[in-house]
């Protein structure tokens, strides 16, 4: 049996209220909030907060690949997969590779992952899926969008949901583009695109999926689709012989928008919280055809069901104007900070900085960040290990900074104490006011810290634990 043995999902806690879209440029949008990435977030951030939810306690060594699929990724030239890999911890043999180009990739990803391990190449993967993408100002997507991340672990072993068939579609259609020199979505005509790329490609390769299988379209359980807007997922629904008001996973575009790759992966999570042993899924998703695949929740489901993607909406911060929409963007300049990152310091600090390990002393075992010879508590030199630092603790002391040379104001930093030991100083983000105290719970977060020298620096930052 080869399936999917995890799955997690990460949106950012920023949101934008339509209404204040609607009001910047007089114009009718859909009700509800989207959710909006940080000024220290993007589609490498946000998979590593997914990939982290998804693995959960299991151990990060067990996987043997991980894939990255996003269209909005912060480098066109690096291995994207290689960084999460790093920064979750897994082993340095692991195989990894960025797939992009439509946002079917996150599904074209879970798929490559999926037969990676029925061939026997690979025991274990993770399939790590984000997006943040931008569209014009005042146009007819810039309220639709939504950023978020999910991630998938697929193996052999503990399986929640089985692959049961697969299917796909190549064709050449001119809907949703976006070329090197732009930064921007272009989009062509809403309807026609629709109607004979979206549609058509869907209903053909959802039949297809369900021919493999030899199951008819009314033992469906759930049908999960990616789609451009809800009424077109519920068209194609209609057109493959499915019941859109019965069958089809209500779309994330009211309190989190249409979010590209992940989104596929992020509803099948949700369609999982209720899914019984023996319900069969479809999950499709679009782009220059489409593809599709059959799977089947297994008895082990209801003992490793995924956290509800409610909580992982909840507690969100709205945005008090479209200003500052813009500028957590980067439409609007945002004042640069900081020096350069040598590649040779990087290099040299990679399992402390990324993987976050610090020393532990072997003669008193006291844990201390960052690693160091000498012991601080017992003066012991020499005798230190590595240790793997949490990613959960409480607040020790802080300070609310509004001087600094940052984007946004004010800027908590905090001295925090790690669960499993070690105590380490970070920047606080995602803090409503009132939220940074001492004995405040948080949890680490891989975050963007500056841009200097035509580079990005990622570090760890805090965040308050809500959930």
């Amino acid at each position: 049996m080869v399936g999917i043995t995890r799955i997690g999902a990460y949106f950012p806690r920023r949101r934008l209220d339509r209404a204040l879209i609607a009001k910047a440029w007089g114009a009718r949008v859909p009700a509800g909030t989207r959710t909006v990435a940080g000024l220290d977030e993007d589609a490498l951030t946000m998979a590593t907060d997914a990939v982290l939810a998804c693995l959960g306690d299991a151990d990060p060594a067990g996987f043997d690949a991980l894939y990255f699929a996003s269209t909005s990724s912060p480098y066109l030239e690096k291995q994207v997969a290689s960084m999460i890999a790093t920064a979750a911890d897994l082993r340095r043999d692991v195989v990894v590779a960025d797939l992009a180009g439509s946002v079917r990739a996150g599904l074209a990803a879970l798929r490559a992952a999926l037969d990676g391990v029925r061939a026997g190449s690979l025991r274990t993967a993770l399939v790590a899926a984000a997006d943040a993408r931008l569209a014009e100002p005042e146009s007819e997507m810039e309220p639709l969008l939504g950023d978020g991340a999910a991630a998938v672990a697929v193996g052999g072993d503990g399986v929640v949901a089985e692959l049961v068939s697969a299917a796909s579609v190549a064709e050449e259609f001119t809907y949703v583009w976006r070329t090197d020199e732009q930064r921007t979505l272009r989009v062509s005509e809403t309807r026609f695109g629709t109607t004979y790329g979206y549609v058509r490609d869907m209903a053909e390769v959802i039949g297809a999926a369900l021919r493999k299988a030899e199951l008819p379209p009314a033992r469906v359980a759930r049908l999960v689709l990616g789609a451009p807007e809800p009424r077109a997922a519920a068209e194609a629904a209609r057109r493959a012989g499915l019941d859109p008001a019965r069958q089809l996973e209500a779309s994330l575009l009211a309190e989190a928008g249409l979010l590209g790759t992940p989104e596929p992966l992020a509803l099948l999570a949700r369609a999982l919280e209720t899914a019984a042993p023996g319900d069969f899924l479809v999950v499709g998703a679009y782009g220059e055809g489409a593809d599709a695949l059959v799977l089947r929740a297994t008895e082990r489901l209801p003992a490793a069901r995924p956290r509800p993607l409610a909580d992982r909406l909840a507690h969100g911060i709205a945005l008090p104007s479209y200003e500052r929409y813009l500028r957590a963007r980067g439409v609007l300049p945002s004042e640069p900070m900081g020096e350069p990152v040598t590649a040779m310091i990087e290099w040299k600090e990679l399992k402390q900085d990324m993987r976050l390990y610090g020393s532990r002393c072997e003669a008193c075992g006291l844990v201390q960040y960052p690693q160091a010879r000498v012991c601080i508590g017992c003066q012991a030199r020499d005798r230190m290990q590595d240790h793997k630092l949490g990613k959960r603790g409480s607040v020790f002391t802080f300070t609310i900074d509004n001087l600094a040379p940052v984007p946004e104001h004010p800027m908590p930093m905090a001295v925090i104490d790690l669960d499993g030991g070690g105590r380490v100083y970070l920047q606080v983000t995602d803090a409503a006011e009132g939220e940074v105290k001492v004995g405040a719970p948080v949890e680490l977060t891989f975050r963007r810290l500056h841009e200097a020298g035509g580079n990005r620096n990622y570090f760890w930052k805090a965040r308050p634990a809500l959930t």
